[in-house]
């Protein structure tokens, strides 16, 4: 038995090529105005749902939908029973579960730009849709468990300490959950890497604040 998986999903926009070339475009106009301008890269605002671009609405309601999915695919029931589950005890009684966002943003990485480990307190999921690059866009994974590195037995029984790279290409998405530690490693091109980062939470009984499904 292997326990203690991580659900992570890879899943490609079947509209990218629609929306990505207007979506470089409002990032780098947003970019403009904002002063996130990290010394490890650069951010837009935290709305991004707020903006009323139609393709950045399209492609987070979209997002919002895969969320959906992706976490009724991995509880095996739909979100509304799996909150309800010991709680109700017929349909009628199960309150209707919305997933929204949280904080939304634009990131913009050029040659040099990096971001380190870092996870997103409260948070169910985090989001990441690549908009552009010149190749793949790099995503480090870090092992959750703690303590594995406070003893080395001389064997690893299940990757301990590793992590997984992901190298995803514009157009995709990549779902998992928000105590998960990621990375961006150094990026390494004279061109820009676009992504498009929501915090995903669920609502009981209503929507939660911004865009929901």
């Amino acid at each position: 038995m292997q326990a203690f998986s991580t659900p992570v999903a890879r899943i490609p926009c079947p509209f990218a090529a629609e929306v990505n070339p207007s979506l470089v475009d409002i990032v780098l106009a947003r970019l403009e105005n904002t002063e996130n301008l990290f010394g490890y890269k650069s951010e837009t605002s935290a709305d991004l749902v707020e903006w009323g671009e139609e393709a950045a609405d399209r492609t987070s309601s979209w997002a919002l939908e895969m969320a959906r999915r992706f976490t009724e695919k991995v509880m095996g029931k739909t979100l509304d029973k799996a909150f309800s589950d010991g709680r109700a005890d017929t349909a009628e009684d199960r309150p209707p579960v919305s997933v929204g966002v949280g904080r939304s943003w634009a990131s913009v990485y050029r040659r040099g730009d990096r971001h380190e480990a870092h996870f997103h307190p409260n948070t169910a999921l985090s989001a990441i849709y690549y908009v552009t690059a010149p190749d793949t866009c790099e995503l480090d994974l870090l092992d959750p468990r703690t303590g594995i590195g406070y003893y080395d037995s001389g064997i690893a029984f299940g990757g301990e300490g590793h992590g997984i790279r992901l190298r995803c290409k514009p157009g995709e998405l990549v779902i998992f959950p928000g105590w998960l530690k990621h990375a961006v490693p150094e990026f390494e091109d004279d061109s820009l890497r676009i992504s498009l980062s929501w915090n995903i939470g669920f609502s009981v009984g209503g929507p939660p604040k911004g865009r929901h499904k």
